[in-house]
């Protein structure tokens, strides 16, 4: 049924499929109210889900359901592994402001149900932020939530096993290929992908490294030494190495970090050690008070995610990166972690 109109992402496939299971009418009215009790409303409407729904900016949720009078009630949003847009969430949340919306439900992946969340409240910074529960906020008036594919599969084969017995062959495909994305995650190629801006997207993981070197070596408030040191390229990335006072650093670009499905999305890892590249006691000490989400562990070595700033020019996106570093070597050097 699928198959001649899947062109696009994998999760075009996934909610392609969704949208074709929740056709029948027990299912439909099961996932309804399980998005309705993810941005905590009562609503018994029947809505009609379509896909790729286009508004006004362009912007395009993977599926909207729509209720008997024509009029969006809510937004889904699936993913996998894919980041953000600049569409998401706030274009998303104005678009059913102004259509006097319910809610906006991002659907992902278990492991990436608090990282991903965490990203969602930080680009809503700014706006009017109340806290429903722990997954669910209203923003500027409008709800928003997240979900997992399992506790939609698990709601769906739940009740087609007594209502829609028919619907369990599609709803098995449906987690199958959830597990699949899981365990493989590639992303299969675009004919975008193969166009010069790809390289030169990834080149600039690159330079923010070097010119975090660059900024930190003539930075005249710290005693910075790259001697004997050298910028390491690696299967996954990029690192510069070099001391600052009397601790040892290497500022990581890492793409096996960033895909970490536990800690925060960053491609930016600062490893922190003494003199000879050990993390002796202190260091671990100080490593005990960051919150699990901003370490990762490769390799017995423990990195620190570093935040980049988006929409900012490259020299920006440095000063702020060795603001960040500089403080990790102020916390452990004075043995006082107060931010």
């Amino acid at each position: 049924h699928l198959y001649s109109h899947i062109k696009g992402s994998q999760e075009d496939v996934a909610t392609l499929s969704l949208q074709y299971i929740v056709q029948e009418n027990a299912l439909n009215r099961a996932f309804t109210k399980q998005l309705m009790n993810t941005i905590k409303e009562e609503s018994d409407l029947e809505l009609n889900y379509v896909c790729q729904y286009v508004g006004e900016k362009r912007e395009r949720p993977d599926m909207a359901g729509i209720d008997p009078y024509g009029k969006e009630t809510i937004l889904c949003e699936a993913k996998f592994y894919a980041g953000l847009t600049e569409n998401q969430p706030n274009t998303y949340l104005e678009r059913l402001k102004n259509e006097n919306g319910l809610g906006l439900v991002f659907i992902c992946p278990d492991v990436r149900r608090n990282t991903l969340w965490d990203k969602l409240l930080v680009l809503c910074n700014g706006k009017e932020l109340i806290n429903i529960d722990e997954k669910c906020v209203s923003v500027d008036g409008v709800k928003m939530g997240i979900i997992t594919w399992s506790q939609i599969i698990d709601n769906l084969r739940h009740v087609a096993s007594s209502l829609s017995p028919d619907s369990l062959a599609d709803i098995e495909q449906l987690d199958g290929f959830c597990k699949q994305m899981d365990m493989e995650a590639f992303i299969p190629f675009s004919e975008e992908d193969f166009g010069p801006i790809i390289p030169k997207l990834e080149e600039r993981y690159y330079r923010v490294i070097d010119e975090v070197f660059n900024q930190l070596q003539h930075n005249k408030k710290v005693v910075f030494s790259a001697q004997g040191l050298r910028a390491t390229p690696h299967r996954n990335g990029y690192i510069r190495y070099f001391r600052i006072n009397s601790s040892s650093l290497g500022v990581n670009y890492s793409r096996y970090l960033w895909m970490s499905q536990k800690s925060i999305e960053t491609p930016f890892w600062l490893l922190l050690a003494d003199h000879d590249f050990k993390q002796d006691q202190k260091y671990l000490e100080m490593f005990n008070r960051i919150p699990e989400k901003y370490k990762e562990v490769s390799g017995g070595t423990v990195y620190i995610g570093l935040i980049p700033i988006a929409n900012a020019p490259l020299d920006e996106v440095a000063r702020d990166l060795c603001k960040q570093i500089l403080n990790y070597v102020m916390l452990v050097e004075d043995n006082n972690f107060n931010v």
